[in-house]
């Protein structure tokens, strides 16, 4: 009887364990597909990596295209230069609709010098920003460069050329009141001294020296001043007047259509009665 029951627990114990040991031989299972699916995605993202070097030149300074700086990096496929730019170096840049304007690389770069930065991807020039431009070619070489806008720079020369002629046909006059109308004759009210374009008229120029009161007389092309006070002074009641001289010659037109060409003029607009 002992031997019966003995051989039954053995036979039961053996079968719990046979049943016991499947969820485990599933984990087991289970963990193993884990793995394996792991180690795929491990090695399908190692393949999406590929590798890029950026280097940074300047080509501003006395040594052509000369080399500052250069690293490789693994990243992963897709990524755009400008990410990859950030880790490598400080970066100063300026956003737009259009993407990235870097400004500076490593603290290099001047919009007022017009020393700015483009790039190339294996030897291309890229046509979009670097945020926009994606890797994708394992090896790939980025080339950042310093440079000065040819254009730019002709144009600031063109500028400064324009400017210095301009500054070239500008004229020195002196204007001087005179009032010849009280007891000592000749008498000196005021004097300015001005720097004008070549080519201004008599009339602008006392404009901004002096409070003028004037009427217009219109002919079929244009129109004459005729100055009535300056400085409040003038009364044509009493038939006080306003005339003239450039460079001591009495003026036969208006002040408005006497131009100034000489440089140190002289203006004497004088205060008479008649």
């Amino acid at each position: 009887m002992k031997k019966k029951i003995l051989a039954v627990v053995v036979a039961s114990a053996a079968f719990m364990g046979l049943f016991a040991s499947q969820p485990v031989q599933k984990q087991n299972v289970q963990a193993a597909k884990n793995t394996k699916t792991a180690k795929k995605t491990t090695k399908k993202a190692k393949a999406k990596q590929i590798s890029v070097t950026y280097t940074l030149k300047d080509t501003t300074k006395a040594k052509n295209k000369q080399t500052l700086a250069k690293k490789t990096f693994k990243v992963k496929k897709g990524t755009s230069v400008f990410t990859v730019l950030k880790k490598a170096w400080k970066v100063n840049y300026t956003k737009s609709s259009y993407g990235v304007f870097i400004t500076k690389i490593k603290g290099l770069g001047n919009e007022k010098k017009k020393l700015y930065w483009t790039y190339t991807v294996d030897g291309k020039m890229a046509k979009v920003a670097a945020d926009k431009q994606k890797l994708t070619k394992n090896k790939s070489k980025v080339v950042f460069t310093l440079k000065q806008n040819v254009q730019a720079a002709k144009n600031t020369k063109t500028a400064k050329k324009t400017t210095k002629k301009a500054k070239a046909k500008q004229i020195s006059v002196t204007y001087t009141l005179k009032d010849t109308t009280k007891a000592k004759n000749k008498q000196t009210l005021a004097k300015k001294t001005f720097k004008v374009k070549k080519g201004t008229s008599v009339f602008t120029v006392l404009k901004k020296a002096w409070k003028v009161n004037y009427t217009k007389y219109y002919t079929k092309s244009s129109y004459d001043v005729f100055i009535t006070k300056i400085n409040g002074l003038g009364d044509e009641k009493k038939k006080l007047y306003w005339t003239y001289t450039v460079d001591g010659k009495m003026v036969e037109v208006a002040a408005n259509k006497q131009k100034l060409t000489k440089n140190k003029s002289k203006v004497v607009f004088t205060l008479k009665q008649y």
